[in-house]
């Protein structure tokens, strides 16, 4: 059994203005520090301490994992793992919905459809990125027996482990929120597979 931290990145200044970030990135607020700060202490608070911990390559992420694991003294156990990246958008990314809705119409009404084969143009579809999120966590689980590991990543990372551990259809809409900073703690058992805590 091997237990998973897993911890969507700080606030951004593109998620306060609604931009789409994908494989593109944005710096931490004050508010994303302070939130990555506080998890930080609250694992040290709570004696939780990991023996691995990755994190997506991804700037915003990477920030995070640092600010979280300096008050437990673990920074030196971060490894970056550039497959829990974000979903890649493709031409889409740096866009807003209405600057998305504007430029890119048709692109726009797929996006917004839900729809889990669309794919941007140079991004990933729906499918592809569960597919991809549901084997790197795997990989990453697999790794370490009877460990506790901490992974920071991004939040559509989270919805899809949420919805391959709970079967949630990728045509579903989501009915639950993943803020930023949030504990998400599942456990994989490598006969039985994943369980959400």
């Amino acid at each position: 059994m091997v237990r998973v931290y897993l911890i969507r990145h700080g606030e951004t200044e593109w998620n306060l203005r609604g931009i789409h970030q994908g494989h593109m990135d944005s710096n931490l607020t004050p508010k994303g520090k302070e939130q990555a700060n506080g998890l930080g202490n609250r694992f040290l608070e709570s004696e939780i301490s990991f023996d691995a911990i990755y994190s997506s390559d991804l700037g915003r992420a990477l920030k995070t994992a640092e600010q979280i694991c300096t008050p437990t003294g673990q920074e030196k156990l971060i490894q970056k793992d550039p497959s829990l990246r974000e979903r890649s958008l493709g031409h889409i990314e740096g866009l807003t919905y209405q600057e998305l809705a504007d430029q890119m119409p048709e692109d726009y009404r797929r996006h917004v459809s839900g729809d889990p084969d669309y794919r941007p143009e140079g991004g990933e579809s729906w499918r592809d990125f569960l597919n991809r999120s549901e084997s790197s966590l795997k990989e990453i689980a697999l790794r370490h027996n009877d460990e506790k590991i901490l992974c920071v990543t991004h939040g559509g990372f989270v919805s899809m482990a949420l919805r391959f551990c709970l079967n949630i259809n990728l045509q579903d809409k989501r009915r639950f929120s993943i803020p930023n900073t949030a504990v998400n703690v599942f456990e994989f058992h490598a006969e039985g597979g994943w369980k959400l805590l």
